[in-house]
Formats: structure tokens, C-alpha cells, sequence
């Protein structure tokens, strides 16, 4: 989370928004229930303003080890409803700051074609790496991470071909996917899939 200062979010050169001082960071999915463990591929470079400069400020940042939060999230109930209604109105408060440097009577942003296909991409990759998180710990109750990214799906809008594709650049299919089971290579042909009883946790591994 910003404390002091003002931090720019970059996409191949391009600034996509602004992050101010009470703005949380690299939040993946948190707003929308996802618990993820573990670290993240960023889809941005963060860097420290200019105006920081100008106004002799200086950028400082609280951040927290995700898995130990996650840890602590889960057992308190309370504290994970209200970090989830701040994060949402986290959302709310960056999506304003994009629309405001969208229509800015300065025209900070010179090409609004490239700026919305750069946000676009920022999108997917983002959501690419929280899939990727989800299938490398795809024993970690994979069941209930799906209901969870299905929830983020709809509130950003992610459709099926974007997901199909941020499954291909996980090495995952949408049947493996679907099954919650990663094919050993050779293992489907001609539509039809083959299980070994290695693949399927029958429950009695508990």
C-alpha cells in the first residue's frame, strides 16, 4: 500500500494510471475473494513519479508477505471482510484515475488508441498470473480457486477466449482446467481423455 508519495504504472513505456498515497499494489484478485499464496508474475513495471520531484516528496510503501497474509486472512474472518471492502473501493478509486487521465484537458495521454490496448494487455497478463498462481497449486483446494476466478471473471469482464489463452500461456487446456486434473503429455487424443487412479484424488488422501 502507498503511504507517501506517487508511483506511476507502466506498460511497455506507456503510463496506464497513477497510484496515490492509500492505493494497495499488485492486490491479485484479493477485492475479489481470490486467497492466493505464493508470489506473482507482475504485468507492469511500478516506477516513483515525477511529481515526487517536484514536490520534494518522498515514496514509501507498507507491503506484506502475501502468503503470511493470506495465513492470517484465513483465520480471521473479520479482518478479511473488511481488507476486501477496501480493496473494492480501491478498485473503484483507480478506475476513476484512468478515466480522469483519459479525458484530462492537458492531454497526458497522447494516444488514446495505444493507451487502451496497453491497458488491455495489462488486463490479460494480469489475469494470465493469477491463473498461473491457481494451476501451480492446483491441490490447494482447486475446486473452490475456480468458483473464486470465476467471480473475478465476471467482475472484469474476462471472457472466454481471453481465458482460453491465458490457459495456453500456462500450458494448461480448458478441459484440464475444467477437470481440475494436468494431462501428462500423450495422454489425450481424438477428444477423449485417460485418467490414471494417480491423477484423481479419490479421498483418501486427507
Amino acid at each position: 500500500m502507498v503511504l507517501e508519495g506517487e508511483l506511476d504504472v507502466i506498460r511497455d513505456g506507456i503510463k496506464t494510471y497513477t497510484l496515490y498515497e492509500g492505493n494497495f499494489v499488485s492486490e491479485a484478485g484479493l477485492h475479489a475473494g481470490l486467497l492466493l499464496k505464493g508470489s506473482l508474475e507482475s504485468c507492469c513495471t511500478i516506477v516513483a513519479s515525477d511529481s515526487n520531484t517536484i514536490s520534494k516528496k518522498k515514496v514509501r510503501c507498507l507491503v506484506w508477505n502475501r502468503t503470511e497474509l493470506i495465513e492470517l486472512l484465513n483465520r480471521e474472518g473479520g479482518l478479511r471482510r473488511s481488507l476486501k471492502a477496501a480493496l473494492s473501493w480501491d478498485i473503484v478509486r483507480k478506475l476513476k484515475g484512468q478515466r480522469h487521465l483519459l479525458t484530462d484537458k492537458d492531454h497526458k495521454v497522447k494516444d488514446p488508441a495505444l493507451w487502451t490496448l496497453k491497458r488491455k494487455e495489462q488486463s490479460d497478463d494480469r489475469y494470465a498470473a493469477i491463473l498461473q498462481n491457481i494451476v501451480q497449486h492446483e491441490n490447494d483446494d482447486f475446486n473452490r480457486r475456480r468458483i473464486e476466478l470465476d467471480h473475478y471473471r465476471k467482475i472484469h469482464h474476462i471472457d472466454d477466449k481471453t481465458h482460453r489463452l491465458a490457459l495456453e500461456k500456462c500450458g494448461w487446456t480448458v478441459r484440464e482446467y475444467d477437470t481440475g486434473v494436468k494431462m501428462k503429455a500423450g495422454r489425450e487424443e481424438n477428444g477423449t481423455v485417460d485418467i490414471d487412479d494417480d491423477d484423481v484424488d479419490d479421498g483418501n488422501n486427507a
